[in-house]
């Protein structure tokens, strides 16, 4: 890694001071995922496109069967609705991986291409995760992203700002525009408002303004159903939190809509291949290597 990018990495460190010793923080504008060994995790939700920025270490995506490394200094972006088997591994020197992740939605790419009288020219290309070096205008972009502020309209303007440099280096970052939610999707998002709410779908369908055996319909289409995707949703919400969190396990259950923690464990296990105490200490130890299974 060259002195510039150390630089940038170095500015990450510092920025971010919410660490615990592990090296998590909280999920909102953004988030930290750092581990101390390899992590391998098959079929990971991604609802929202992002942005991800390795700090330290190697971070390796799966799409159509083809390995997407993205190195140290590095980022990507990856399009939703989506699912991906990925792998992070540690950095040699220091033992740990970290990557920043930064949300947003596919409106921002619509509200740039709006802006700036852009339209898309690979509209027969599905979007695909892409690989962008971090050169001094998107260093920048990021730093002025990460600086700390109250005002929400700043935040996305600078959010704005990063996306149209990633744009401008990748046209194909427009096709991410195309991407409509799913109906899947638009009841996994009501979900992830109140994962611990006992949710019914006569409410959701009021919320969505569809008949129930619209909405049913719909969800047979895409092969899944009401109760599957509220399981789905609690989950994933809670691999997210013990990735990105020290929120202790107990905690992250009842927040995910779980009044027994061992049905959370059992869910967990069936979902993801181990139980989430096992997670837990392997993302904390610096030589295990753990896979994480989803179970069909």
């Amino acid at each position: 890694m060259d002195e510039f990018t150390k630089s940038i990495s170095n500015f990450f460190e510092q920025s971010l001071q919410s660490f615990d010793p592990n090296g998590k923080t909280g999920i909102g504008e953004h988030g930290l995922i750092s581990c101390g060994n390899r992590v391998q995790i098959r079929h990971v939700p991604f609802d929202s496109p992002c942005i991800i920025l390795v700090l330290s270490g190697q971070k390796i995506m799966i799409e159509k069967g083809q390995d997407i490394i993205c190195n140290t200094g590095n980022a990507l972006t990856v399009p939703s609705p989506g699912s991906y088997d990925l792998r992070n591994e540690p950095d040699r020197r220091s033992g740990r991986y970290r990557a920043l992740v930064i949300p947003f939605e596919v409106t921002d790419i619509e509200h740039l291409l709006r802006l700036h009288q852009l339209q898309p020219h690979h509209r027969q290309v599905a979007p695909q995760i892409l690989h962008f070096n971090i050169q001094a205008d998107l260093a920048n972009a990021i730093r002025h992203y990460l600086t700390p502020s109250s005002d929400d309209h700043l935040i996305r303007h600078r959010l704005l700002e990063l996306l149209l440099i990633l744009l401008r280096q990748d046209e194909r970052l427009m096709t991410y525009s195309l991407c409509q939610p799913s109906w899947s999707q638009k009841v996994r998002s009501i979900f992830a408002t109140d994962l611990a709410k006992k949710w019914e779908i006569v409410e959701v369908c009021q919320r969505l303004a569809i008949s129930e055996s619209t909405l049913r319909r719909n969800l047979k289409r895409e092969q899944t159903g009401f109760r599957d995707l509220l399981v789905e949703q609690r989950l994933s919400a809670a691999l997210m939190l013990l990735l990105q969190t020290s929120q202790s396990i107990t905690q992250i259950a009842y927040d995910c809509g779980y009044l027994s923690v061992s049905r959370f464990s059992s869910n967990f296990s069936k979902r993801f291949g181990l139980p989430p105490t096992e997670l837990r200490i392997s993302l904390n130890e610096s030589e295990q290597k753990m896979t994480v299974c989803e179970q069909s």
